[in-house]
């Protein structure tokens, strides 16, 4: 066997490891006077295209364009990764442990492909260049061992336990919480070696479980001693000489409506009826005023991107100065806004409208729960001017809720989760939230508003932030209307409209499949992101969508309040359009991650908190329905809206076999079916909070006493 056919055979097995032309020659124990003959021969082959090399000069099998490059996502019991390829058309890549090759999730990689994708399996691949290392610091638990000890990572997803020296502990205790910095990920070496940096504390003091989902997803929590500072000099009252150049809308009766937590009170309404229609005042905050562009104040909003609102904690956006002080609107003192003034007919159009700096002061600071039972007739205000202003509300509130509905808006009726918590941090309850006609109203009137802003400059073809939505991907439309076809359900027409989807939400409501079709429909959509190219919302069938009115909490909002303020006084955006469009552009892209990542921790804590929760309710049996059945196990929601797993081994009665085209599993020999929808009662049988994980089992009829 030749020399090259050696080196065809070595890097084109599954142990291979890329290695530079010097690691190879050592490894075919090639003399040092032969160096020259080798290396010529990897020259011949690299010209022949039948290796190439990687940006760290290692050698791999065939052309670097014939590799995936992507971001490694651990999958949740550690045991292999997925490769995200940039290319999303390329679909997710399965890579085992064993051929990581030193790789661990979050990095940057290239990997070959070794197994095509077959029928709905994943293609199979193999890491054989890392390209960035993702080394960001690891949170979790430590645990001591002797003198040394291991950090177990709160994330599942890196599959392995981070090995601390002695002397690099840092002063950390058995079952403290901790960050630490990944040393060495030695392939060859169980586990890799690692350095812990911060301290945060015993894993049972509240609140540090929290703290601990906070550090691990990099959300920055302290404001730095330059904007504290700036934000101290801010005034915390109106100052005279601006007041003078507003409109001045002190007179106008106004009103805010929030939650009965909420802290900052970024938007407010007042209205008038007419004899053609409705005048909607939406008076939001104007943060613009006091936080200019380039300032301590602005590149710390936008390195955070939004507040981020979790159970025991809001971290903001803006210090407290600004997000619940001068830019608060709170009753009874003056604020300055940004208003949009709303001519609105009978029908539901906008037919005029205007942009306005105004100064206005909050008559009345109401929440959802109260304005909800006044307007279905179990709550009384004593003032009457503004139960007058609610019903006009009402009023407006139903006719665009009408014509939203009609344009084919699609409106997911998915129970969401509240979880009470006492003033020691537990949990004191978790109760499904609440979405009442309060709620909705003032939802209804920021769509209207937010769409009014967009429409405004998507028509100008102005350089703009836009919230885009984007049609369902193609592949998972066609799968989800053949699956629909086994309840009855069609979607008529080769194209798929928003219309569509919500007259079939319609049709499945009350029944059984409800909650299997809103899931695999939602599943088929993309993602809402920040864009500077206009693009329709899908979702609320518009063409033009932006998010404006919440500029205290959300950088898209304060980005788009500048813009409108320089239309109001006939100022340009920039003297380079080309520059300013890239700039909207990055900040687009930038404020859609900071978004994902505050999602995923409220997802995070509320897992954690509701497994938390379980964990006293262990032994006991409740009522639930079917959420959810995959090739792991089925799922499980309780009506306080709590979800746990009964895994297939726990399943006594037969072997369970998945049927993916159904969405359901059937026993082997009883031919029993689980499918999504089906009523149960379970019995819990496991609860972590560490693992965020719920398991029940089945129960049958009479078994065990049921809770409510």
């Amino acid at each position: 066997m030749t020399i090259r056919e050696h080196v065809l055979e070595y890097i084109q097995r599954k142990d291979y490891t890329p290695k530079t032309k010097e690691e190879l020659a050592t490894a075919f124990d090639i003399e040092v006077s032969e160096f020259r003959e080798f290396f010529r021969v990897i020259k011949d082959m690299e010209k022949e295209r039948l290796i190439s090399f990687t940006k760290k000069e290692k050698i791999i099998f065939g052309q670097g364009d014939f590799l995936i490059r992507g971001t490694l996502q651990g999958h949740r019991s550690g045991d292999f990764c997925y490769l995200l390829p940039e290319d999303k058309e390329l679909g997710d890549v399965y890579i085992s442990k064993e051929n990581l090759n030193g790789a661990i999730h979050k990095d940057q990689v290239e990997v070959e492909v070794i197994q095509e994708k077959k029928d709905s399996r994943n293609a199979e691949g193999k890491v054989v260049n890392i390209l960035t290392e993702k080394r960001d610091p690891i949170v979790g638990t430590f645990q001591a061992v002797n003198a040394y000890g291991f950090i177990v990572p709160d994330d599942n997803k890196y599959g392995f336990d981070l090995f601390i020296r002695a002397g690099d502990k840092n002063g950390a205790k058995n079952e403290d919480k901790a960050i630490a910095r990944i040393d060495n990920t030695n392939p060859k070496e169980k586990n890799p070696t690692g350095v812990v940096l911060e301290v945060l504390g015993n894993k049972d003091i509240a609140g540090i479980d929290i703290t601990s989902v906070v550090k691990d997803l990099g959300i920055p929590d302290v404001f730095s001693k330059k904007v504290l500072d700036q934000a101290a000099k801010v005034p915390q009252e109106v100052e005279e000489k601006e007041k003078h150049q507003r409109v001045d809308y002190r007179d106008l009766f106004t009103v805010t409506i929030d939650g009965e937590d909420a802290k900052d009170f970024d938007d407010a309404i007042s209205i008038d009826k007419k004899e053609d229609g409705y005048v909607l005042y939406v008076h939001i905050a104007d943060v613009a005023h006091y936080v200019d562009k380039g300032t301590a104040l602005d590149k710390e909003a936008y390195r955070r991107g939004n507040s981020v609102y979790l159970l025991d904690r809001v971290i903001p956006m803006l210090p407290f100065e600004l997000s619940n002080g001068i830019c608060s609107l709170n009753p009874d003192v003056e604020r300055l806004a940004l208003t949009v003034k709303m001519l609105i007919n009978t029908k539901g159009k906008v037919i005029d409208y205007k942009f306005q700096e105004t100064l206005i002061r909050s008559n009345h600071r109401l929440v959802y729960t109260n304005v909800s039972d006044y307007l279905e007739g179990k709550y009384s205000y004593e003032d009457k001017e503004l139960e007058s202003k609610l019903d006009i509300m009402k009023e407006l509130f139903e006719i665009l809720a009408a014509k939203r509905s009609k344009r084919g808006s699609i409106d997911f009726d998915f129970t969401e989760v509240k979880i009470l918590m006492n003033k020691e941090g537990s949990i004191k309850d978790i109760v499904p939230a609440e979405r009442r006609i309060g709620n909705r109203l003032i939802e209804e009137f920021m769509l209207v508003t937010n769409e009014t802003v967009a429409a405004h400059y998507g028509f100008l073809e102005q350089t703009f932030m836009y919230r885009v939505h984007g049609d369902p991907d193609e592949e998972k439309v066609e799968a989800f209307r053949k699956f629909i076809t086994n309840f009855g359900y069609r979607i008529k027409g080769k194209d798929i409209h928003s219309k569509d989807f919500q007259a079939l939400l319609q049709e499945a409501k009350g029944k059984p499949e409800e909650i299997l079709i809103q899931n695999l429909l939602l599943r088929s959509m993309q993602k809402a992101e920040y864009s500077e190219e206009p693009d329709k919302h899908f979702g609320l069938s518009t063409m033009f969508y932006s998010h404006f009115t919440s500029p205290i909490r959300r950088y898209p909002d304060l980005f788009i309040h500048r813009i409108v303020k320089n239309t109001i006084h006939h100022r340009p955006d920039t003297k380079n359009e080309k520059a300013f469009l890239e700039y909207t552009a990055e900040t687009a892209d930038h404020c859609s991650i900071t978004e994902r990542r505050a999602d995923e921790a409220e997802r995070e804590v509320n897992d954690m908190k509701m497994a938390e929760f379980m964990e006293d309710h262990i032994g006991e049996t409740f009522e639930g329905i079917i959420s959810s059945v995959t090739g792991f196990g089925i799922f499980v929601q309780l009506p306080n809206t709590i979800e746990g797993m009964v895994q297939y081994a726990d399943l006594k009665d037969d072997y369970y076999h998945f049927d993916s085209a159904k969405y359901q599993a059937v026993g082997e020999r009883s031919h029993k079916v689980y499918r999504i929808g089906q009523p149960v009662k379970v019995k819990v049988t496991d609860a972590s909070k560490e693992r965020r994980e719920i398991d029940f089992i089945f129960v049958e009829n009479g078994d065990e006493d049921v809770k409510e």
